[in-house]
């Protein structure tokens, strides 16, 4: 079995922030030094340099990236790895483009601290018979999806957000997504709608019926695939709201598809889904 190696873990959370919580299985393969800041690896590289750093991310911004990539550039001997919530192909060959070690995503399966614990590992033991190398000043151009500034007001319910984005499919419970975002479930509902000023519940038909516009698109789906497909259980229901919000039928609006206007308003403006609520963050 390899060693544990020494880890200095960087909390850049917003939402779970202070929660001290770590990924199950880290610390079987590494002893962990919790950070609370850039400021303070400072001092604690000048002190005992760790084996390996980690910057863990609920949603990172572009300032967070930004310190990151400052640290390794800074300490480009020290293997560095991004843990994040944010599931995003295009942000993970950002951050192997950055020269990072891993990408994970949470909650990290047992298998994947594993095998990345056997990679670093590997990685520290050839650094041991290398002479210090410089990494090249090079910035790779951040994701689109990546926020300029993660914003007070809307900062606590990205967990909720991103939860939508990969689970609209599926049964939601209210109390489960409050619980993501560290809220009762009776603060979660009254807070996300004072920030986006529609409720979550409504939020996630919208959501749905977005998806649904554009598998409906396919003239390979029927109107019952599509609506099981973005998580509506009665194709009968499915169809009622979406003649509610778009003032006709699934069928009737895409019956003639071929002639549709390509100026035609898409499903967000039609939904009146505020814009920061929309992320394409599943790639």
């Amino acid at each position: 079995m390899n060693q544990r190696l020494n880890m200095a873990w960087i909390d850049l959370t917003v939402a779970s922030r202070g929660q001290n919580s770590l990924p199950i299985g880290m610390e079987t393969h590494f002893n962990i030094c919790r950070l609370d800041n850039p400021e303070q690896l400072a001092k604690y590289l000048a002190q005992t340099p760790p084996d390996v750093i980690s910057f863990e991310f609920d949603y990172p911004d572009r300032d967070c990236l930004d310190l990151m990539l400052g640290a390794k550039q800074a300490h480009p001997s020290i293997p560095m790895i991004m843990v994040t919530l944010q599931h995003s192909e295009r942000l993970a060959i950002w951050a192997f483009r950055s020269h990072l070690a891993d990408y994970l995503v949470k909650p990290i399966p047992q298998d994947d601290i594993a095998r990345c614990h056997d990679m670093l590992d590997s990685m520290v033991r050839a650094k041991s018979e290398q002479r210090a190398r410089r990494v090249t000043q090079f910035k790779p151009e951040l994701p689109q999806e990546v926020s300029a500034r993660v914003k007070t007001a809307e900062s606590s319910y990205l967990p909720a957000i991103y939860y939508v984005a990969q689970n609209f499919d599926k049964k939601m419970q209210n109390d489960e997504v409050a619980n993501l975002c560290a809220m009762s479930p009776f603060r979660f509902s009254r807070g996300f709608k004072e920030a986006f000023g529609i409720s979550f519940r409504d939020y996630v038909v919208r959501y749905r019926l977005r998806e649904a516009c554009h598998l409906l698109e396919n003239p390979n789906y029927s109107i019952t695939d599509v609506a099981f497909a973005v998580g509506f259980s009665d194709a009968s229901y499915f169809g009622r709201i979406f003649k509610k919000y778009f003032g006709v039928s699934p069928s009737e609006k895409y019956a003639h598809q071929e002639t549709n206007d390509d100026n035609d308003p898409s499903p967000t403006v039609e939904l009146k889904i505020p814009h920061d609520l929309i992320r394409d963050v599943v790639a």
